[in-house]
């Protein structure tokens, strides 16, 4: 009995050691855990299309240099200030970015976070509050008014979108298949380890979608395999109304791959509803 008593406490000493061992590794490399980005890309795409595309170099608060493409469309009326997920760069949404100019007439800008593509420095959540409102900043500089600016986030930039919208105004936001909060996105990447209890990284989108006056449209597939479907209902929930909603069925997080029709149908309807 003794002996299982022993045997029992030392398992326990081991597990709580390695327990304790994992809290810096997890601290050290939490960004590595979040961010995805890549560096390369076709920087010559603006020449394969019919339609004006504009490289725009910019500057944050704190002085990083950014880069982003604005496509113009004709005389038109929204300009979409697009922040894109975790991975890869502005370079893999071009195509979706021409799309949108072609099938809603709209221009749009969509911006490389610092760490991503040709902008400067390393992601991390407050440096990416910064550069969107330094994007926001540009297109005011550029003579585009707030109340023609809507906001379009896609996952992790659904949360910047947030913070953004929760901060300056702006026509209307697109949350789409966006998280509750960083935190809550860790119980599912790691279930067996609480690393929520140590992130410093937050993200807390349902806090601020609380706040945002603007009108607001969720879009979410049901069968994200990213993002659970229930996020998209806490978020819709809390937020403030005017609010629209458009879920999806039969797919994943790349539903702006996937439904294309559908998704940029919705987004026009919320477009014409401002």
């Amino acid at each position: 009995m003794k002996r299982a008593k022993r045997l029992a406490a030392i398992a326990g000493i081991t597990v709580a050691s390695c327990f304790v061992a994992l809290i810096p590794i997890v601290m050290i490399f939490e960004n590595r855990f979040i961010y995805f980005p890549a560096r390369d890309g076709n920087w010559d795409l603006p020449k394969t299309t019919q339609v004006p595309v504009e490289d725009v170099f910019f500057a944050a608060e704190d002085g990083v240099r950014l880069h982003g493409w604005f496509a113009r469309g004709k005389d038109a009326k929204w300009t979409l200030l697009w922040f894109h997920g975790n991975a890869g760069n502005i370079g893999d949404r071009f195509n979706t970015a021409i799309d949108f100019v072609d099938r809603l007439n709209v221009n749009v800008f969509i911006i490389d976070y610092r760490g991503y593509g040709r902008s400067e420095g390393s992601p991390g959540e407050k440096g990416l509050y910064l550069d969107a409102t330094a994007a926001y900043r540009t297109l005011l500089d550029r003579g585009i008014p707030a109340g023609r600016i809507v906001l379009l986030g896609k996952s992790l930039g659904g949360a910047v979108a947030a913070d953004l919208a929760a901060r300056v105004p702006c026509a209307g936001v697109v949350l789409q298949s966006t998280f509750t909060s960083a935190p809550e996105m860790s119980k599912l990447v790691m279930p067996f380890f609480p690393a929520r209890w140590f992130m410093r990284t937050k993200y807390d989108t349902l806090s601020k979608v609380k706040t945002i006056r603007a009108p607001k449209l969720f879009l979410h597939s049901r069968g994200d395999d990213i993002v659970p479907f229930r996020m998209a209902e806490e978020l819709y929930a809390a937020a403030a109304e005017p609010k629209r909603r458009a879920w999806f069925d039969g797919s994943d997080h790349g539903i702006l791959y996937v439904r294309r029709r559908e998704w940029t149908e919705a987004i026009r309807s919320f477009l014409d509803s401002l």
